[in-house]
């Protein structure tokens, strides 16, 4: 896992805010200096594969936040 460059973080929260979402896997490229540039948010992404890679709790994680009530 990667830490986001500055903003992009906050930017990817407003997005799924905007459309009133609880989760979304982002798609980004880099440019060739390394400028991510958006590709698509995907409400349902693939994330299984970060469990097994990493030893993340991250379905656990994603239940949890999909059963907390919408602020």
């Amino acid at each position: 896992m990667i830490e986001p460059p500055a903003g992009l973080a906050e930017g990817c929260l407003a997005y799924l805010d905007a459309l009133g979402l609880r989760f979304g896997a982002f798609d980004f490229a880099l440019t060739r200096d390394g400028v991510p540039i958006f590709l698509e948010c995907n409400p349902n992404g693939q994330w299984a594969w970060l469990a097994d890679a990493t030893g993340s709790p991250i379905a656990a994680a994603i239940a949890d936040l999909l059963l907390e009530e919408p602020t």
